[in-house]
C-alpha cells in the first residue's frame, strides 16, 4: 500500500483511504458550467493512485484528455468518527500539495451516462503527492498553491477561497466514514484546468512549504 512522507519525523505512513472534493472553489464550478454545490461533494481515489516527487506518469491509453487539477491536501493524524467541527483541527497531521489528475473526456462521458466516473479519477499515477509538512501554527486561510507546466504558469489559487473548509470537510467525512491515520483529504482546485500532453513537466507548490514535480510521459 503506498505511502505519504511526513518531513518533520521521517514517517513513511501507509495511506488507508484518498477523500477528494469537488468544485470546491467556485471559479472552478464556473469554468466546469456547473453550479456551486450546496454540500460537499466527496469522491474517492484508491491508494494504489499514489506517485511521488520525480515520477513519470503514464497517459492511459483510453484517453485523449488528461487535465491537472492542483490542491491542498491534508493528511490524517488519529483514527475519529463522527467528528464535530470546531473539534477537527487536532485530526491534523500535516498537509501537502498533490495533482488530481483527470480524464476529462473520461469523465464526461460517463457523467453524461450516469455512471461512477472512478477510472476518470483513480486510476495508476492519478494522485502525485509531494512530501507532507507539520500543520501546527498554519494560518490554513493564508496557504496559497500555484502550478506551471513547462515553466509556464497554469492555475494559482488561496485555501482561503474554499467553500468548504477542512474542519468542516471532516466533519462531513467523519458522519459516514471512518478517519483512519494516514487518510488523505484533497481540498479541490481552483480555475486554470487544462489539457497535458505527454513531456510535460510539471512544478506545483504549497508556496513557502513544499513543492512536487513529475513529468507526463
Amino acid at each position: 500500500m503506498e505511502t505519504v512522507h511526513l518531513s518533520r519525523t521521517g514517517e513513511d505512513i501507509i495511506v488507508p483511504k484518498i477523500f477528494c472534493l469537488g468544485k470546491n472553489y467556485a471559479k472552478h464550478a464556473a469554468e466546469m458550467k456547473s453550479d456551486v454545490p450546496g454540500k460537499p461533494i466527496v469522491f474517492m481515489k484508491p491508494s494504489s493512485a499514489i506517485v511521488h516527487n520525480d515520477a513519470k506518469i503514464k497517459v492511459p491509453t483510453i484517453t485523449q484528455d488528461l487535465h491537472h487539477e492542483t490542491e491542498v491536501f491534508f493528511v490524517i493524524g488519529k483514527s475519529g468518527k463522527n467528528i464535530r467541527k470546531e473539534d477537527a483541527r487536532p485530526y491534523l497531521a500535516a498537509m501537502g500539495i498533490g495533482l488530481d489528475l483527470t480524464l476529462r473526456d473520461i469523465q464526461t462521458e460517463l457523467r453524461d451516462k450516469g455512471n461512477p466516473w472512478l477510472i476518470s479519477k483513480g486510476f495508476d499515477g492519478s494522485a502525485p503527492i509531494s512530501n507532507a509538512v507539520p500543520v501546527e501554527g498554519v494560518d490554513f486561510n493564508s496557504l496559497e498553491l500555484r502550478l506551471s507546466v513547462n515553466d509556464k504558469l497554469r492555475q494559482q489559487g488561496s485555501y482561503k477561497n474554499t467553500i468548504f473548509k477542512i474542519e468542516e470537510v471532516i466533519a462531513f467525512i467523519s458522519d459516514l466514514f471512518t478517519l483512519e491515520r494516514g487518510d488523505l483529504v484533497f481540498t479541490g482546485t481552483p480555475e486554470g484546468v487544462a489539457q497535458l500532453s505527454s513531456g510535460d513537466r510539471l512544478h506545483a507548490e504549497l508556496v513557502g512549504y513544499v513543492s512536487l514535480d513529475v513529468e507526463i510521459v
